[in-house]
């Protein structure tokens, strides 16, 4: 029988604090330790906060993004983890690094950036062209982050098509009454559409 225990690190980040972010990602990868949990899983941008805005204008906050990635990848023994991060490859991109026993496995880049009301990813970010299906414990799962889990056919709907059995998405956008309700509403839906669970 396969099986995945799934730690969801919900936790509350500070915009532009990586060394105060980074010490939440180590304590609660500990925590996930702790419950036997073989994946555990952090928010969007968890090493920035989100949204890190015109912080992303800075060369050395991307680069010191990139060396607190190496700080919880190299945490990450015996364990897998989707961590929330800035990547940057020419272009900066909305990623999340898929991190299994301390070694990156790989990468996600958000697909559908949003540019209205308090969202202006668009500004900032150069958008995703793919969407990898990685196993853990025999399981084949599709990394995504916030709004690429929104559309009817979207990164899901390819994930799935490329043997995906759990969709797990990342997101860090602001609370407002009646989100929850919604929110489930419409993971439910992409989760019967597909087929498929989601995380």
């Amino acid at each position: 029988m396969r099986k995945l225990r799934i730690a969801l690190a919900q936790i509350n980040t500070t915009v532009g604090d990586l060394e105060g972010n980074t010490s939440k990602i180590l304590e609660y990868l500990e925590k996930a330790r702790q419950v036997k949990a073989d994946l555990v899983i952090f928010p969007e941008m968890a090493i920035t906060g989100y949204p890190p805005e015109d912080l992303l204008f800075k060369p050395s906050f991307i680069r010191d993004n990139r060396r607190k990635l190496e700080e919880v990848v190299a945490h990450c023994q015996g364990l897998t983890a989707v961590v929330g991060f800035v990547d940057a490859d020419g272009d900066i991109r909305n990623a999340a690094a898929i991190i299994h026993n301390a070694r990156v496995a790989g990468v996600y880049h958000k697909m559908y950036l949003p540019n209205y009301g308090v969202f202006d990813e668009d500004r900032y970010f150069k958008a995703g062209t793919a969407c990898p299906v990685f196993v853990i414990n025999g399981i084949s799962i599709g990394v995504n982050i916030c709004e690429d889990i929104w559309y009817a056919t979207g990164p899901a709907t390819l994930q799935r098509e490329a043997g995906a059995e759990l969709i797990v998405n990342i997101n860090a956008s602001p609370y407002h009454a009646g989100k929850r309700g919604f929110r489930e509403t419409m993971l439910a839906t992409r989760a019967s559409d597909n087929e498929l669970f989601v995380a």
